[in-house]
């Protein structure tokens, strides 16, 4: 029987990186780790029982099959090229990179060494999503004409004075960190449409605040000691297929958490409800997996038509890096969150952010 076992290597061992450890163990794979900090390391070894190294040098020496990357964003670059230069396949967590030209360097790279080389948005592989696009193929909404988007969290800055929220390393705030999700989406459900033009405004309404007030926080609170980006952008784009959309994204916001879609068709409507509301950050957790259709028909009488479809759930992480795998075995570069898509969601954050200023 032919052994399926791969040899993955994770560059950076926070929590991102374990989430995918966790599932690569369930599925019988070796994993090897690296990261910049000691007490990282150790606490994996322990963990995991598995080998660590302390360079990125050390680590791509290693006869390994992928590459996951799951570093803060402005070191994505560095640790991306140096494994595509040395061959191997890679998985990174978004965004591609922490401004447009370090990720138009990536996307470069990975095109001329043919090497696999996909970017975590795995909102997208929801089965929920994908039977979203389903029903928008098929040209059952008929022309979509303006979508209403938003991923609002009411109390969710991650880790105040960490990387999160530095300018510097992160590339910005709630926009390039959740708002890559939403834009990710956009994209995928309307075709990959060209930003015509934006208007947008940025603020930062809380995290900087010694009294900023919340239940949970997803990483450790330094009191906003390095808080230079924003909490929430408000944006309107339109597009070259005439499609608008209206965009909402926050940290915090005095509202309850929401990550839902609405869109307008000419012949149909639907609503995409996927909040999913985190332990880290939420008294009482959600998991929202819902898909509406509305119509108005005229059979007999005038009449209107709500119906709710039923998706069974998946583990979109899991998907994704079953799908990441495959992609690994086969050689076969995958159409799903490839570096291309992802660089066109950079462009486009970096379009609303220079909108906003």
């Amino acid at each position: 029987m032919e052994d399926t076992t791969l040899m993955v290597g994770i560059v950076g061992l926070g929590p991102h990186g374990t989430n995918h450890v966790d599932i690569l163990s369930e599925l019988g794979h070796e994993v090897y780790g690296v990261d910049a900090d000691t007490s990282a390391r150790q606490a994996f070894q322990e963990q995991y029982d598995a080998t660590i190294f302390e360079s990125l040098d050390e680590l791509y020496d290693q006869d390994l099959d992928a590459i996951i990357i799951s570093t803060p964003n402005k070191f994505h670059e560095t640790a991306a090229i140096d494994a595509l230069e040395t061959g191997h396949d890679i998985l990174l967590e978004k965004p591609l990179a922490h401004n447009v030209e370090s990720a138009e360097r990536i996307a470069d790279v990975a095109d001329r060494t043919e090497n696999v080389c996909m970017v975590g948005f795995h909102h997208r592989f929801r089965r929920v999503c994908q039977v979203a696009k389903s029903y928008i193929e098929e040209g059952y909404l008929g022309e979509i004409t303006h979508i209403d988007a938003q991923f609002v969290r009411r109390r969710g800055i991650p880790g105040r004075g960490t990387w999160y929220t530095s300018q510097d390393i992160a590339g910005g705030g709630a926009l390039i960190d959740i708002g890559a999700h939403l834009l990710d989406l956009l994209f995928f459900w309307t075709d990959w449409p060209t930003l015509a033009q934006t208007m947008a405004t940025s603020r930062s309404d809380f995290g900087q605040h010694d009294d900023y007030s919340y239940l949970h926080m997803w990483g450790e609170d330094d009191r906003g000691k390095l808080y230079d980006v924003e909490d929430s952008v408000t944006a309107f784009c339109e597009f070259d297929s005439g499609t608008t959309a209206n965009i909402q994204v926050a940290w915090a916001a005095n509202v309850a958490s929401s990550h839902s879609y609405r869109f307008r068709g000419t012949e149909a409507g639907m609503s995409v409800d996927i909040t999913n509301t985190l332990e880290e950050v939420e008294p009482e957790v959600e998991q929202r997996n819902d898909l509406r259709l509305y119509e108005t028909r005229s059979r007999r009488c005038d009449h209107f038509v709500d119906s709710e479809v039923i998706v069974p759930s998946n583990d979109p992480y899991r998907d994704e890096l079953e799908t990441f795998l495959e992609a690994v075995r086969s050689g076969q570069r995958p159409e799903m969150t490839n570096v291309e898509q992802a660089l066109e969601v950079q462009r486009a954050i970096d379009r609303i952010y220079q909108a906003s200023r």
